[in-house]
Parts: C-alpha cells; structure tokens; sequence
C-alpha cells in the first residue's frame, strides 16, 4: 500500500527515484504500524513525529534535487494519501463496517488479527483506490493541458456568426495546395450555426463530386476540395467552404484570420465537448493577422 502511495507521488511529481529507493520509502512508511502499536506513547505518533516521519520517508524514497522540490514531493506524499485513504474510507462507510477510534486513529474493528472479510476489503480497496485515484490524476492532467490551448473562436460568413471553442492542434498542418492558405477543422454543432437545415449532409465528398450544382449560389462558389492524408488513409479530399473571417480570442488580443478554409466535419470532434474546432497551429505564429 505505501509502495503504491509514493509510486503514484513519483508519477505526479516527477521525482527521480529507483526501485531500491521506493522500496526502501515503502519500508520505512510502513515501520508507522509497530510503532503505533506497540509504542502508543511515543512522539513519532503525534502530529509533530508524523511530519517528521513523513519527510524521512519522500527523503529516503525520492532523491533530493532542491528544497522546493522537496516540499513539493512532500505535500504530494500527503495529497495521495488523503486521496486513497479518504476513498477507501468512503466505501467503508458506506458497507457500514464497524469502526473505531484507536489514539486519534480511525481503524477496522474486528477483534483479534481481523477477519477474513476485513483484510479482503483492504486487500480489494487499496489497489481499487489506487487504480482510481491514478484514473482520475490522469484526466485531470490531460484535460489541463487541453484547456492551455483551448480559445473562443468567431467563425463569420454570409453575415452570420458561429461561436466556438478551439484547440490549438499541433498535429494538423494541412495547407490548400493551390491556394496555399491553412486549413481549420469544424464539427456539426459549428456548422450548423450557418448552414441551413439539410445543406450539411450534403457537404460530403461524395455528395460535391456528384451534385454540386444543386447546393445554393453562396456554398456553390466557397466550396474548396483539398486532398490530405491520415494514419491509413490516403488520396481523399476533404471538403472545405472558404469563409468570410476566423477571430480566434487570445489573451494578448484576437487573432484575425481573413477568408479560411474551414473542413467540414460531420462526426462531433471530441466526446466531451470540450472544444468544436481544430486551430491550424501557423495561426499562433503569424501574429494578430494571418
């Protein structure tokens, strides 16, 4: 349980350690146990002993680079623990085991070394705990990162306005050949902010090949074909309308993009709605015109 507690520290913060440190840091966490049952009395189990404690264990775990570092890791240590313990915790209540205060401990109660059901529930939790927690961490970084480079977009064009989120995606760098000009990507629920009941369905490659000429005049002249390449995908054109304007809101200011080409995508881009737009990443170089 304390190897998976600084294994899951070490993940968050990055600290540089090797299986011998871990488990040497897992060995010292888990000395806590005798000297809290044996020497109930003792100043290691108060709140100050704790903190001590505690710094020996990151120190012994994890090699030590700075002070700032160091607290970091620490208060880490701690934020894991809380995090595991206050979930098992959750599910102990909730199976309404029965508990007790032990010198300012909570604790099972079963008598004697436990019973088979207690120590099942330690053995199936810790690592539940463990695998969730993780999870969760995980998320939150991915959806931290997502959101660093998440702007509100304006798309403009035949007088409307479609509002957006778009992320900054590094990955695309498809480009017009004939025209030159840096291809967006948008999902239905932005398209749909423009384009009229029906004409969205139309707006595949298929549909353009086949029967352009009964899409109105306006579509008619915006609509570009331009040929990309994906992981296992190759000779495609992607259908694309030349719009009025892009304005994409930055904190130093927005950024004008004057007649894009926008791909129309007729699949939602991201499950969580987290953003409707792919930014071509040459946008954020170009400066506040592009």
């Amino acid at each position: 349980m304390d190897g998976m507690i600084l294994s899951l520290t070490q993940g968050l913060t990055r600290a540089g350690s090797s299986r011998w440190r871990m488990a040497a840091g897992a060995l010292a966490a888990s000395l806590i146990v005798p000297v809290t049952i044996y020497m109930p009395d003792s100043w290691l189990v108060g709140s100050a002993g704790k903190i001590i404690f505690s710094m020996g264990i990151v120190l012994t775990a994890f090699t030590f680079t700075s002070l700032r570092a160091f607290f970091v890791q620490w208060v880490t240590f701690y934020f894991v623990t809380f995090a595991i313990g206050g979930s098992m915790m959750g599910v102990h209540f909730f199976l309404a085991s029965e508990v007790d205060v032990l010198k300012g401990a909570v604790v099972t109660f079963s008598g004697g070394y436990g019973d088979p059901v207690s120590w099942l529930f330690v053995a199936a939790g810790c690592p539940s705990a463990y695998v969730f927690t993780k999870w969760r961490f995980n998320q939150i970084q991915i959806h931290q990162l997502k959101y660093e480079d998440v702007y509100e977009v304006e798309m403009t064009w035949n007088g409307q306005t479609a509002v957006c989120k778009g992320l900054v995606d590094s990955g695309n760098q498809l480009i017009d050949p004939v025209s030159r000009k840096m291809v967006f990507l948008a999902d239905p629920s932005v398209w749909k902010q423009l384009l009229a009941e029906g004409e969205l369905e139309k707006l595949t490659e298929e549909e353009v090949l086949a029967s352009l000429h009964e899409l109105p005049e306006t579509i008619q002249s915006a609509v570009r074909l331009v040929p990309y390449q994906a992981a296992g995908i190759s000779g495609r054109l992607l259908v694309t309308l030349m719009i009025d304007q892009i304005t994409v809101k930055t904190s130093e200011g927005p950024l004008v993009i004057k007649q894009p080409l926008v791909g129309v995508q007729h699949q939602p881009l991201t499950r969580d709605g987290l953003y409707q737009m792919l930014i071509h990443p040459h946008v954020m170089v170009k400066g506040k015109s592009a």
